[in-house]
């Protein structure tokens, strides 16, 4: 869903990354564009949404706001990416290479000049800078996919859903003899 949403935007349109400009002798800079960044923040997301997810446990756990540690960590996890996503181009964001550029591209978009050196990025338009607008958009596809995520474990694995299937379609286990 995030590259359908990314590729209806006026911002991206002519901007994709074209095979033919990459230079494969530089791979790990094969990430430098929009198409990557949008798809790091995403799955990033989901990971830390999944970390909380998986800790509901079923019969035999503790509640999972018992679990300090965890809470502290994913908070700590959810705040980190959200300022990576969120903010102006930044040194943070740049050491991933997300949300930033080349110094002349910063600038040419209206950022200060960076005081730090970032490698020259390989695509044509030498940034991968999310409109301010989009960024907040995605953010928010982000957090509706964790909290949808979060609601099919409570409600359908873990829940009532599973409750009334388990009623109506027992598991038949098969019974061996000692």
């Amino acid at each position: 869903m995030s590259y359908v949403w990314l590729f209806r935007q006026d911002w991206f349109r002519c901007n994709e990354q074209a095979a033919s400009e990459v230079n494969l002798n530089m791979w790990w800079l094969l990430g430098d564009n929009y198409e990557s960044s949008i798809l790091s923040f995403v799955c990033t997301f989901q990971f830390i949404g999944n970390g909380l997810l998986v800790n509901y446990g079923y019969l035999h756990r503790a509640k999972w706001y018992k679990n300090y540690a965890l809470l502290t960590v994913w908070a700590f996890l959810m705040a980190f990416v959200s300022y990576m996503l969120l903010a102006d181009p930044n040194r943070v964001g740049c050491t991933f290479r997300l949300n930033c550029g080349t110094p002349s591209a910063l600038e040419k978009l209206g950022y200060k000049s960076p005081s730090w050196y970032i490698e020259p990025y390989i695509n044509v338009i030498q940034h991968n800078v999310i409109p301010r607008a989009a960024r907040y958009k995605l953010w928010g596809y982000c957090l509706g996919n964790m909290v949808a995520t979060n609601l099919w474990q409570v409600f359908v694995i873990n829940g009532p859903v599973r409750r009334l299937l388990q009623k109506k379609k027992p598991l038949r286990r098969l019974k061996v003899k000692l």
